[in-house]
């Protein structure tokens, strides 16, 4: 379960600020048909968690486990970054399609391709090797950020201190890093309350070879 709610919370605050919330704002303000737009925005970006988990699970039987730890801390520095850089509010979409469920699951599903929410997907269902908890946790944590959006519209979210946010969340993924970091470094030691080991399952495919 630590998957699902880590993935939850990470997620959740990666996508404050992030173009998933400006589509979800722009499909809001121009169809006042929140509930087949919500479908197929949960539809799409399912989806793009399954691609995404599926690709870090892959990934990461090639990495030995003393390197996951620097790998996991690296891409939570880059997210504190990330977060800072604005995103486009003018999300270029086709908003003239036909079947709205439709419409709504492939702008979304291909909104979220190369973006820093992939890069967490990514990162914690590889250091999981875990599909179906990265991928619950994750899309709900989008949904948590977007839905609000969706529902409530553009002039809800411009009463909301995005800036604020951001910073907020660039601090909590800066710290998260470190500590992943010093873990890893071994300047914390098991003592530490982040326990990086205790992350990954026990599974062959990242153990370290038997030595002869």
């Amino acid at each position: 379960m630590d998957a699902f709610f880590l993935s939850i919370i990470t997620v959740g605050i990666a996508e404050v600020g992030d173009r998933s919330l400006f589509l979800a704002l722009l499909f809001g303000l121009r169809y006042q048909r929140p509930w087949p737009v919500f479908a197929g925005m949960a539809i799409g970006l399912f989806l793009n968690q399954v691609v995404s988990a599926l690709f870090g699970i892959w990934l990461f039987r090639f990495l030995q486990a003393d390197w996951q730890g620097w790998l996991v801390g690296i891409a939570f520095l880059v997210m504190a970054v990330w977060v800072l850089i604005p995103e486009d509010e003018e999300v270029k979409t086709d908003l003239k399609t036909r079947h709205l469920v439709f419409a709504a699951a492939v702008a979304f599903f291909l909104l979220e391709m190369a973006d820093k929410t992939q890069l967490v997907v990514i990162t914690l269902a590889g250091s999981y090797q875990a599909l179906w908890p990265v991928v619950l946790g994750s899309t709900i944590g989008i949904l948590a950020v977007t839905t609000p959006a969706l529902w409530l519209g553009y002039r809800f979210a411009n009463k909301l201190p995005l800036q604020t946010m951001k910073w907020v969340a660039c601090a909590l993924f800066l710290v998260l890093g470190l500590m992943v970091l010093l873990q890893a470094a071994g300047v914390t030691g098991e003592t530490s309350w982040f326990n990086f080991d205790a992350w990954l399952p026990d599974h062959p495919a990242l153990d370290s070879p038997p030595s002869a």
